[in-house]
């Protein structure tokens, strides 16, 4: 009698967690009706800043499945904030899929890059497993993901990314968390208005993002709002439209104030530093090439550090009279604690 008690209360209970559940309806940021019952129990994530932030958002067991390059598109970094993700299967790229390697793993719902390939995608959704796109910007699908062209740069990778966030939050049950990240990162952005606000155009410092393979960020990438925010300005917005080879000769042209590259670029940065032919740059001259540490993301789209934490320390290197050391450093220690739940071992130089 006590075994018959004991599987009815367990079948009460399972009852209790399915009826939990419901359906959500709505459009990604690709234009895609989505359909999935939430909150989801299984994620497989082919979109690299999604993995970050859900794992800010404390989301870490719902990942069954991540993109094969997270480390090369993110950076060794997450392997200290996401332990487990090493163990994790990689069942393709941002683009290719393994079909069946995602069936496997039996996923509740598939978070996709903006470049993920269209057919790939269909099949998942025809099997019916939900797939989200999230590109971090808003006005919805572009012609070339990489290139796209916006009404409003500010505001579509602004909205876009707080919808990402909240997204996430909601498809894993941790709203309250997406809440709670999204009011982090746009404190930071308040301090940066209020000790920038004096910041004349024609004063602000003058940048150039150098990437591997000789490509840079354009017009309508983050990276410019983020530096736009930061008091700077990107010298190859002009000319340059989204994600795209630049030639020595239009970076003498440019000839900026610094050079920051990415710390997941180190040869491009020594590359700077030792051909003799970018001796004849300003920022080359006067030691302003910045090797941006991987939680600040001068990136082509956003993440939340990239806002919480990016803008601020952007603005401190151009501004170290304005924005203090401290300010950055209290900034970016709280947040890996809040968020990441370990304590910040970075440097912020």
């Amino acid at each position: 009698m006590k075994f018959y008690k004991i599987s009815f209360l367990l079948f009460v209970f399972c009852c209790s967690l399915y009826a939990k559940k419901e359906i959500w309806n709505f459009i990604d940021q690709a234009d895609y009706n989505v359909s999935v019952k939430i909150p989801v129990e299984k994620i497989v994530v082919m979109q690299h800043h999604s993995i970050d932030i859900l794992a800010q958002l404390g989301a870490y067991e719902s990942i069954v499945g991540v993109e094969k390059d997270w480390e090369k598109n993110l950076g060794a970094y997450m392997k200290e904030v996401f332990p487990n993700i090493v163990n994790l299967k990689t069942p393709g790229s941002l683009e290719e899929w393994n079909i069946e390697e995602i069936i496997k793993l039996q996923p509740d719902v598939v978070i996709a890059a903006s470049q993920a390939n269209k057919q790939t995608v269909e099949k998942l959704k025809k099997m019916g497993i939900a797939v989200v796109v999230i590109s971090l910007r808003a006005e919805g699908k572009q012609e070339e993901a990489q290139n796209p062209r916006l009404k409003n740069a500010d505001k579509a990778y602004t909205e876009g990314l707080h919808w990402a966030i909240n997204t996430l939050g909601k498809l894993t049950n941790k709203e309250e968390r997406a809440k709670q990240l999204w009011e982090f990162a746009m404190q930071s952005r308040e301090i940066i208005e209020n000790k920038l606000k004096n910041i004349e155009d024609v004063n602000r410092v003058r940048v150039f993002i150098a990437n591997e393979n000789s490509k840079t960020y354009g017009n309508d990438k983050y990276v410019g709002i983020q530096l736009l925010k930061a008091g700077a300005i990107n010298v190859a917005a002009k000319d340059i439209q989204g994600y795209k080879p630049y030639t020595f000769e239009q970076l003498l042209k440019y000839n900026p104030d610094v050079i920051i590259i990415q710390d997941r670029y180190k040869d491009v940065y020594n590359e700077f530093l030792k051909n003799k032919k970018y001796r004849l740059l300003k920022a080359v001259k006067e030691k302003n090439i910045i090797l941006a540490p991987y939680w600040t993301k001068p990136f082509g789209n956003p993440n939340t550090d990239s806002i919480a934490l990016g803008e601020l320390w952007l603005a401190y290197k151009f501004y170290p009279d304005i924005i203090s050391k401290n300010i950055v450093e209290n900034r970016v220690k709280e947040f890996y604690k809040k968020f990441y739940n370990i304590e910040f071992n970075g440097s912020i130089e």
